[in-house]
């Protein structure tokens, strides 16, 4: 498998910039996408001025709220723990705005919404839309097909995917 039929997640700072008045941004990531050099060179090949600051924001607890469907049968917890893992960070610094830089979190969008209703919250969906659409559109791909890759317990992650009526196979994954 080569990487560049993968289409990856990337925070969409872009539009984060232009929602931003606080010039104060989140980038709400699983814990090893926040750690990684990827996305710090991601946000120094935007080139923003020194006035924008990026605050990375570990969304594990709630990729995991995402991936157990907690999310959709236990609200009130769901509720505490995106309590728990954002006031410290919200409270301490002026963030208006949070990128869902993970494919789990535009499924919690709604609850962070009701949590948060002054941030703007802003899905990644349409950008990767887009770059499925430009592949298709120029034929690199042959079929218009989804591939699920997981990086964790893949026979765990197909029944919750088939819980919220996803059929599609889930892959193993390793880096």
């Amino acid at each position: 498998m080569t990487t560049k039929k993968i289409i990856d997640v990337k925070p969409p700072l872009i539009i984060a910039k232009k929602k931003s008045k606080t010039k104060q941004i989140g980038i709400l990531a699983t814990k090893s996408a926040i750690n990684s050099k990827g996305l710090t060179q991601y946000i120094k090949a935007n080139h923003f001025s020194n006035s924008y600051k990026f605050f990375k924001i570990n969304g594990s607890e709630l990729v995991e709220l995402v991936e157990s469907g907690k999310f959709i049968s236990n609200k009130k917890h769901s509720q505490k723990i995106i309590k728990m893992v954002l006031d410290k960070k919200l409270n301490q610094i002026n963030i208006d705005t949070i990128t869902l830089s993970s494919t789990h979190l535009p499924f919690i969008k709604f609850l962070l919404k009701k949590q948060y209703p002054k941030i703007n919250f802003i899905d990644p969906a349409d950008l990767v839309a887009k770059k499925i659409f430009i592949k298709i559109k120029n034929k690199q791909s042959k079929r218009n097909t989804l591939k699920i890759f997981a990086t964790g317990n893949v026979k765990l992650f197909q029944r919750k995917l088939n819980k919220i009526n996803i059929k599609n196979k889930v892959n193993p994954i390793s880096f």
